[in-house]
């Protein structure tokens, strides 16, 4: 069976089916005209654009040296972690470009565009071998060639052939763009690279849990610092914690370790750089971002990467204890200091001696607690409630707000003095909203964990109800996501996929839906994705709840294309309101926000103006 292209009049491939999984051969690539379109170049400002990203030109010989210079200076690991994540978040980016240039094309194009962009930057040339899928589980593999790899021809030309596969760029790119396509964690592997003497380069993708030893390429995914005093990378993470990213860690080692933070956007990748780095020092770090974007994950993993690791970390929310409290769960208290103190007892600050401290809502702390609090991280020294001796404590203080502090210093709600002492090493977290790219992985992670927890098996996600994940803006952060998803495995039963009706009430909330698209290969057209034999129609009426910067882009693209005549814009919506009201005018109207005798006025006049009606 052939399926033509959106690119051209040609068959672009062969499809079979075996055993249930469909079999794509004979691959070729559509006209790549509407990617090239989308490329400006302003040389009077120094700008150059694709899309709407801004890009650069680079030396590849620059590169080379770049890439050398890692090595020589930082070693192998080091190097192929730092490029397989910029290739990882590269792919990212081209795979939201793909979604957004070819949504109203089939899965086949839109896949393109991944190795047509890896072209078009110059990086490597990139020809289709096949693609395998599932409609009941999804995507399951796809193999490529790559030719002219810029990373090949670099090493080859500083170190002569390797015994290992040596693009690392391109497999994080690979991995990156699929991933992010399909909505789940796919991993990429070079089988025959051209920098081992090979003809081409050929990579295989695959789900990650179909994949044997994921932990040798999973663990280049995660940033890591090096503390150049001990010529060492920091406190290497435990096998469960290189894994636990991707949701793959050994169940036993995962249930033991407290819960770590889980991503692959930038912003995921700015924060856990900025933790890494400041975790070997024993600066007081404040940890800054709106209530439930993992702020205590993140506490926990700077305190588990520092040079205190092994000594106590003590974690107290001052926003749940009582401001009468504060002060003595904080400090201590002496034998007599009140009413019923019978006995002495040490205040947090004493139990974390020699370890950490992480004060959660800081910004509730009374004024006087505030007081005693930068006594402490100025001297070291503290008193117990009722007691006039001074105790001298060694504790690394890590601080988590939702509250603007400098704001709270202006309403004279917080001490400046205690403000400056405490932002010493800001990190701001970045709300789920702003974090997309982290929604696959943190599904499969929280996923693992509550069936675990609730003794539930489920054998993974629908594509719709994926959809709606990414969708959903989240304005409860992790907090919220998490006891959504725990909701659906509850209400899931044994060996069930995880689907839109277990999401509860997350389909219904226009107001926090934003949507990004995913290919899903299933029977049915995915959201935001029209399978072939859909009309172009159909992708129009899935933007009507779409925001009005989004229905400029479709505009933008539709007229960079060619002229267009506004009335077809009207005639089309109307056909397809139409057709999803079973030729209902009343409900059709509803749809379209106009009323009954509008529409039939319309709809009448368009038969009027066609001449096979006539």
């Amino acid at each position: 069976m052939s399926t033509p292209s959106t690119g051209g009049d040609a068959p672009t491939h062969q499809s079979s089916k075996r055993n249930g999984i469909n079999i794509i051969t004979d691959l070729r690539f559509p006209d790549m005209q509407d990617l090239v379109d989308r490329l400006y170049f302003n040389p009077q400002e120094g700008l150059i654009w694709l899309d709407d990203k801004r890009m650069m030109l680079m030396h590849v010989e620059a590169f080379g040296a770049l890439r050398q210079e890692l090595l020589e200076s930082n070693g192998v690991e080091f190097t192929r972690g730092v490029l397989t994540r910029v290739g990882y978040l590269t792919g990212q980016r081209d795979a939201d470009l793909a979604i957004k240039a070819r949504g109203t094309g089939n899965e086949l194009d839109i896949v393109a565009a991944g190795g047509q962009l890896h072209s078009l930057s110059g990086v490597v040339q990139v020809a289709p071998v096949c693609i395998e899928f599932d409609h009941a589980k999804g995507f399951k593999y796809s193999e490529f060639t790559w030719k002219r790899s810029v990373e090949s021809d670099v090493h080859i030309a500083a170190n002569g052939t390797s015994t290992d596969p040596i693009c690392w760029m391109e497999v994080g790119y690979s991995s990156g763009f699929m991933s992010r396509l399909m909505g789940r964690r796919l991993l990429a592997r070079e089988t025959e690279c051209q920098g081992c003497g090979h003809d081409v380069c050929r990579v295989v993708v695959k789900p990650v849990e179909d994949w044997d030893n994921t932990e040798d390429d999973l663990k280049y995914f995660q940033p890591r610092v090096t503390d150049h005093r001990r010529s060492q990378p920091l406190k290497p993470a435990p096998k469960a914690a290189v894994l636990a990213p991707f949701g793959l860690g050994e169940s036993p080692a995962l249930e033991t370790d407290p819960a770590r933070p889980v991503g692959s956007s930038a912003a995921y990748h700015l924060v856990m750089h900025k933790i890494l780095r400041v975790a070997g020092t024993n600066a007081t770090v404040l940890l800054l971002g709106e209530s439930g974007v993992g702020k205590t994950m993140f506490a926990h993993e700077l305190h588990r990467n520092s040079l205190r690791a092994h000594t106590p970390f003590v974690e107290i929310n001052c926003a749940a204890i009582p401001e009468q409290l504060i002060e003595s769960e904080l400090f201590g208290v002496q034998r007599g200091a009140y009413s019923g103190a019978t006995d002495a007892r040490p205040g947090r600050f004493e139990i974390a001696h020699g370890g950490t401290i992480f004060l959660d809502e800081i910004a509730t702390l009374s004024m006087t607690a505030q007081g005693k609090l930068l006594r402490v991280l100025q001297s070291g020294d503290l008193e117990r409630l009722g007691s006039n001796k001074t105790i001298k404590v060694d504790v690394r203080v890590i601080a988590a707000t939702n509250e603007d502090l400098a704001k709270a210093v202006q309403a004279g709600r917080f001490r400046s003095d205690l403000f400056y002492r405490l932002n010493v090493f800001p990190v701001t977290i970045a709300p789920l909203r702003e974090r997309k790219d982290d929604l696959p992985l943190l599904l499969d992670t929280v996923m693992r964990k509550l069936s675990t927890l609730h003794g539930r098996h489920l054998t993974g996600v629908t594509p719709r109800a994926l959809q709606v994940i990414l969708d959903y803006h989240w304005p409860g952060n992790i907090r919220e996501f998490e006891n959504v998803i725990e909701r659906a495995v509850i209400l899931s039963d044994e060996g069930d996929l995880l689907d839109i009706r277990h999401l509860s009430g997350l389909d219904s909330l226009a107001g926090h839906l934003e949507r990004i698209g995913t290919v899903g290969w299933d029977s049915g057209p995915a959201i935001g994705i029209r399978m072939p034999d859909n009309p172009p129609s159909v992708a129009l009426a899935q933007q009507e709840n779409a925001s009005h910067e989004q229905l400029l882009a479709v505009a933008q693209r539709a007229l960079q294309r060619g002229p267009v005549r506004l009335r077809l814009i009207e005639e089309v919506y109307i056909e397809v309101a139409m057709k999803l009201s079973d030729n209902n005018i009343s409900r059709a109207a509803t749809l379209l926000g106009l009323s009954r005798a509008q529409l039939d006025y319309r709809v009448k006049k368009m038969s009027q103006d066609d001449p096979e009606s006539q």
